[in-house]
């Protein structure tokens, strides 16, 4: 099988929440099957961490790590629960948070005025990938009393809102496997809650409201509906499930959801599902996720990113050990210390590499991998957002790329390539869905030449003629690699301030012919300065452009 492009689509769009039929989906030209067992996280590996004891009854919400409880208004159980989640994370954190917004979430998810973003209005359902977007992008979330009068029904658009509010951005996000119930648990116990979603329907809610149970027989209709997950208790009895389709679990346990109906009931809103419910993390909803780490953002904070709405597919080249993606950012801002790089990944187990990449002539990447700066290696541990913690590297000013090299020789190994579980290095993209049965956009991406990267087989190519050429595609996507920046927000790129004292004069060509003749030595953001004709090299023709300025030649 020869190298070439293929799209794994993310699963969760092949279910919105609050509708009640499916429909398929597509994601750039891959049509999305309803039942995507193709393209789901390999259900085999089964995570064995066993560093917390699990009790068999544990309660986030006894703990105090939840705020009151939401009433959703529209079908926005999704925004509710991921909102949800994230208060819990940092209220485990020993953050002081008050009620977040879920309006802000939902209107966020709209489409903007220049026709970007999901393509939705605030009633309509929406995804669990909005709110991982949402929060990974540190868009939000936002604290209510902090938004004033927000009126959701006002006409205001996803132009109008105000993303700067947010107070905390999360960092990494870990999709779960739903059959390894102990990892479940221990993300509970570890992040407070975990977002997940099952299909709901009145004739499997107890007379009390306080169970829920659909059993496999069960084929009537049904309403997708999101939660958050917040804790169980393994001898929940049977008997509690009396709902009116008669039937109950075989044996006793229960999960406790987090619901967005308001006060509803005797537990304040609070409900239990039963371990055996047929859709309870079902793969239509995918991801079943949590937020493993988050951090306060200030104004010394900077997240560099190329789009806002995070990972919609993963992309990846068949038959390949190692692939480097790249974006590539402006880096004069003030903010020059790199101190995380987050990237989103199914690839689990995959190793991988980060480096820092400079441009080279031709305003693009340099394909020349001796002239890249390792920063850190590790191996994804999980699917979802992962995040590497940089040691406070200095970048240089001006443009240049974070490059992500994912590895799967390691996966590899033990299958030939016709095997079908052949493991490709894969990365997160925000790329356009449509509906694969009408063709209807349900998301439209905002990409831009010269934002991404993808090279392999010595190949530097921007992402967007990668998919022009590769598959066709016109619109193609932007690859989720972020880097949290610190500074103090100050511009600092001057071209031939050598000296790196704010101007330009004549001590900064000397010391270019100081640096020539071997007597000193220059820093990264130096030698940036000091190559005034952006050739990639420092000669003496940099300091006599430098006397030229200075004498108004130049």
């Amino acid at each position: 099988m020869s190298k070439g492009f293929f799209a794994k689509a993310i699963v969760s769009l092949s279910a919105t929440f609050g509708i009640i039929a499916l429909s398929a989906f597509s994601a750039g030209a891959v049509v999305i099957d309803n039942d995507l067992s193709d393209v789901c996280a390999d259900e085999s590996e089964i995570s064995t961490t066993a560093d917390i004891s699990l009790p068999s009854k544990y309660s986030s919400r006894d703990l105090g790590y939840v705020t009151e409880i939401k009433q959703q208004k529209y079908n926005e159980c999704w925004a509710v629960s991921g909102i949800s989640v994230f208060e819990s994370k940092l209220l485990k954190e020993g953050f002081s948070v008050k009620n977040m917004s879920f309006d802000h979430l939902n209107i966020w998810s709209t489409k903007h005025e220049n026709g970007k973003g999901w393509q939705r209005n605030y009633e309509a359902g929406g995804y669990s990938w909005n709110a991982v977007g949402y929060l990974t992008s540190w868009q939000g979330g936002v604290e209510t009393e902090d938004l004033g009068d927000f009126d959701i029904t006002s006409g205001i658009t996803s132009d109008d809102i105000d993303t700067s509010l947010a107070k905390y951005g999360t960092t990494s996000v870990e999709y779960l496997n739903k059959n390894d119930t102990d990892s479940i648990k221990r993300a509970i116990m570890e992040n407070g809650g975990v977002y997940g979603a099952y299909a709901t329907s009145t004739s499997c809610l107890s007379t009390d409201r306080l169970s829920y149970f659909m059993p496999e027989s069960y084929n009537g209709s049904s309403i997708n509906h999101g939660v958050e997950i917040v804790g169980w208790d393994n001898n929940y009895a049977r008997s509690n499930f009396n709902g009116s389709v008669g039937e109950k679990p075989k044996k006793p346990g229960a999960w406790l959801a987090r619901n967005s109906y308001g006060n509803s009931n005797s537990l304040g809103g609070y409900f239990w599902i039963s371990y055996e419910d047929k859709y309870i993390f079902d793969s239509r909803y995918y991801p079943l996720y949590t937020i493993n780490s988050v951090q306060e953002i200030d104004e010394h904070t900077r997240l560099e990113q190329k789009e806002i709405y995070g990972a919609t597919i993963d992309i990846e080249i068949e038959n390949c050990n190692e692939v480097a993606y790249l974006n590539r950012f402006d880096f004069s801002n003030g903010y020059n210390t790199l101190d995380k790089v987050i990237f989103e990944t199914e690839c689990k187990n995959a190793d991988y590499t980060i480096y820092y990449v400079p441009d080279g002539n031709s305003a693009k990447p340099v394909a020349d991998k001796g002239k890249w700066t390792k920063l850190y290696s590790g191996t994804a541990d999980y699917a979802g957002y992962i995040c590497a913690d940089i040691s406070d590297y200095t970048l240089p000013l001006g443009y240049g790329s974070i490059a992500v090299v994912i590895n799967t020789e390691q996966l590899n190994s033990g299958f030939d390539s016709s095997d079908e579980e052949y493991k490709n290095p894969s990365i997160g993209t925000c790329e356009w869905v449509t509906n694969g049965d009408t063709g209807e956009y349900m998301f439209i991406n905002d990409s831009h030449y010269g934002d991404s990267y993808i090279f392999y087989d010595n190949n530097m190519r921007d992402l967007l003629d990668w998919y022009k050429q590769e598959n066709n595609d016109d619109l193609g996507g932007t690859l989720v690699i972020k880097a949290v920046t610190t500074g103090n927000g100050a511009e600092v790129s001057l071209l031939g301030d050598v000296t790196l004292d704010g101007q330009v004069n004549i001590t900064d060509a000397t010391e270019i012919q100081k640096y020539l003749a071997g007597n000193i030595d220059f820093t990264e953001v130096r030698k940036l300065n000091a190559d005034v004709n952006g050739d990639g090299n420092i000669t003496i023709a940099d300091a006599t452009t430098i006397q030229k300025i200075i004498a108004g030649i130049e």
